[in-house]
């Protein structure tokens, strides 16, 4: 038998892991601004190595190569207020590194010779427990990539459900094959004599309308339903009657909430009205909760702002991003639904060498529940943050981001050069949308705040202009910051 040489080229990495580390943290405290300037780029491009080496170049100078490409990376700074972007604590950042140690891969539920299915189980629990969702009541739950992922899980999710639903309701079990699932979305609709699909929301997440697309529905069945003066808000008797006019022409519905709408950071209202139309016409009730189940953490606190996702606990799926308000690494985010039987309904795995053994502690291999068979566990940095802050530690920090919003919104609403956007100072989350009064200002506003170097924000826009989105997401902010903001605008604003 003919022996395999060791390898010429790789070698272990112990011995310049601490040295590395050490250049890292050094280089990170001498970057203050969240993006590069122009130069950084141009320079880091010269850098990049385009023609794959025949001889490798070797750790040490891939390593040196890694760290003079650090200053071209954008980071999330505590002035990092581009789009809903958090951090991670350092709780989860060390978590992440045991994750990139170990490179487990948690896909199938073997108890016997690993925990890592077990602590997902376990961070999913937590979750539960930190938005006070009843965990054996939302017993259908994976980590997912992020919000997107999730989106395209709860729309799978209620397009197999509302199949099944008009199934039943013919007398017909799908030729003992199941739904959408096994028979296929036209075969199912046809079973079913349902002439297609209708997604209802208000001002939907463009990641809504990549899962229609992405699970058969299409982009064009995602009908926007927003109240006039509340477009963040669905209109229920606009609701009302599309669901009857969808039950006349035998389309089936999923209607797609948001808690937490991401250009205004508004909630939705009308939960309890929207529940009772979805059980009267059997609607699949799913709500993108990105960034807004958060608010759940703030119940108790002597304020309105615990209420804000009041009502989440009623639809038939949730979503919410883990990197954002959790700070924990890119990319990691988590699906809830009540039916713990639907998500393998639609995303089982029939291959017999990745089927676990039954166990009796009741965990469902991860494969089974969602869109990956092979993936990183992202659950750990979740298990690890949660365990070292608490809900007291998330709590506190909820209390900071909206103050510090809040304090944005106050001085844009009383200066006279701006104007915001989102409604009253006291209706702010965590975003702050505003513009300038001036065209000659507003036009070229975004770019001016960020070539200050001082903070980053994104632009978007609202009823046809141009306008400003501030979203505090980081854990690293404090509510006393926000005098940076203020001193760019000022300037900004001087004739």
């Amino acid at each position: 038998m003919t022996s395999i040489p060791p390898s010429k080229g790789i070698k272990p990495i112990h011995s310049t892991a601490p040295h590395f580390l050490t250049q890292l943290l050094t280089t990170l405290s001498t970057l203050p601004h969240p993006v590069p300037d122009a130069q950084t780029l141009t320079t880091a491009r010269t850098m990049l190595t385009h023609h794959l080496p025949y001889t490798g170049l070797g750790l040490e100078s891939v390593t040196q190569q890694l760290l003079s490409l650090l200053p071209s990376f954008a980071r999330t700074t505590a002035h990092y207020y581009a789009f809903v972007t958090g951090s991670v604590t350092p709780a989860a950042y060390l978590a992440d590194l045991l994750v990139s140690t170990v490179d487990a891969n948690v896909q199938v539920h073997l108890p016997q010779d690993s925990l890592v299915t077990e602590v997902e189980d376990v961070a999913l629990r937590l979750l539960c427990q930190l938005f006070r969702l009843d965990e054996r009541e939302w017993a259908g739950r994976v980590i997912t990539t992020g919000a997107t992922a999730g989106n395209v899980l709860g729309l799978a999710c209620g397009r197999e459900e509302a199949l099944n639903r008009r199934l039943h309701k013919r007398g017909v079990d799908g030729g003992g094959g199941g739904g959408v699932g096994e028979l296929g979305l036209l075969e199912a609709c046809i079973r079913a004599g349902v002439t297609g699909v209708k997604l209802f929301s208000a001002m939907p997440h463009s990641s809504l309308l990549k899962a229609a697309a992405v699970v058969g529905i299409g982009r064009r069945s995602v009908v926007d339903i927003g109240r006039v003066e509340k477009p963040w808000e669905i209109d229920l008797a606009r609701l009302k009657d599309e669901l009857e006019r969808a039950e006349a022409n035998g389309v089936v519905c999923i209607i797609a909430v948001s808690i937490g709408e991401v250009n205004t950071g508004r909630f939705e209202g009308g939960m309890e009205g929207i529940r009772k139309l979805a059980d009267e016409y059997g609607a699949w009730l799913h709500t993108d909760a990105a960034f807004g189940i958060f608010a759940r953490v703030l119940e108790n606190e002597g304020s309105s702002n615990g209420e804000l996702a009041q009502g989440l606990e009623l639809a038939d799926s949730i979503v919410g991003d883990g990197h954002k308000i959790l700070n924990v690494p890119y990319d990691c985010g988590f699906f809830f639904t009540r039916d713990p039987g639907v998500l393998p309904a639609t995303f089982v795995n029939t291959a017999p060498y990745l089927s676990s053994s039954s166990s009796p502690d009741g965990i469902q291999s991860p494969l089974n529940n969602g869109l990956e068979n092979s993936r990183r566990f992202r659950a750990l940095p979740v298990y690890a943050t949660l365990c070292a802050y608490g809900v007291s530690g998330y709590r506190d920090l909820l209390n900071r981001l909206v103050a510090h919003s809040r304090n944005i919104a106050a001085f844009i609403h009383g200066h006279g050069s701006y104007e915001l956007l989102n409604g009253l100072v006291e209706d702010i989350f965590i975003i702050v949308l505003f513009s300038a009064k001036k065209d000659e200002l507003n036009d070229k506003l975004k770019m001016a705040i960020n070539d200050t170097g001082k903070m980053y924000v994104s632009g978007t826009m609202w009823n046809n202009r141009s306008a400003i989105r501030i979203a505090v997401a980081n854990w690293q902010v404090e509510s006393d910051e926000w005098g940076v903001v203020k001193e760019v605008l000022l300037e900004l604003a001087r004739p």
